[in-house]
């Protein structure tokens, strides 16, 4: 994930933390872009009902998936937290990599 430098403003005596405003709204938006893509590669499969379509749709999904826990779930770890992200970006690439291949 993108660090982002912290700023702090005041409002009302309130501290806010822009930095997990910028987190929260990049996580959402990463999270709605791949939902997009899940749906489209999930209409793709039920047209056609063939493997390569699968595993680009099971690919999105392990994708999305490990963006989505890396943002939710805090790890206290932030190199834990990247690893599951980054574990779940693998397997995505993977089945994206198999979908190419049983495409040819």
């Amino acid at each position: 994930m993108a660090e982002v430098i912290i700023f702090v403003l005041t409002i009302n005596g309130l501290n806010i933390m822009v930095q997990h405003l910028i987190d929260n709204l990049i996580g959402a938006a990463r999270f709605l872009v791949g939902l997009v893509l899940i749906i489209i590669a999930m209409r793709a499969f039920l047209k056609t009902r063939t493997s390569d379509m699968f595993y680009l749709t099971l690919g999105f999904t392990l994708i999305t998936i490990g963006n989505l826990f890396s943002t939710i779930y805090y790890v206290d770890d932030a190199r834990m937290d990247k690893l599951l992200a980054n574990i779940f970006d693998i397997l995505g690439l993977m089945a994206l990599i198999i979908a190419v291949k049983k495409a040819n």
